[in-house]
């Protein structure tokens, strides 16, 4: 008989399926502000970063980091200005322009679709009772 691995314990199951699902909402979706910027490429075609960062009255630090994260997950591009090499000019990939701009509320609803409000309900009370340990150190044992 072949040797095989033994079984993950559940807490090791558990550990691995957060993981997944963490890494999963950081790299296949776009929060509020992300799909603020998306929205407005869509809208307006390609256009340089401090045009963006005007439009949406923020920061430029936190325009860059928008912008990275949605470069990250295959968005959008950020290249240079062929005509003032000192501009960066921000443009939707093929993923980004086929990305359907929904509320927010309907996003969310979907995501969360395959478990009726009863059992969503339950998952937040469980999440919310391990973040509750986790912060007063349970998470050191």
């Amino acid at each position: 008989m072949c040797c095989r691995p033994e079984p993950k314990s559940t807490a090791e199951k558990l550990d691995q399926r957060l993981h997944q699902c963490g890494h999963y909402l950081y790299h296949h979706t776009a929060g509020p502000r992300q799909m603020t910027v998306l929205q407005l490429l869509q809208k307006n075609g390609p256009m340089s970063q401090q045009d963006i960062q005007e439009v949406l009255d923020i920061q430029a630090g936190s325009v860059s980091e928008l912008i990275s994260k949605l470069e990250s997950k295959g968005f959008l591009l950020r290249q240079r200005d062929e005509a003032d090499r000192r501009k960066v000019v921000i443009s939707l990939t093929e993923r980004g322009q086929t990305l359907e701009i929904r509320p927010q509320a309907e996003i969310l609803s979907q995501r969360y679709s395959p478990l009726d409000e009863e059992k969503q309900e339950q998952l937040l009370g469980l999440l919310d009772r391990l973040l509750d340990d986790w912060e007063m150190g349970g998470n050191d044992r």
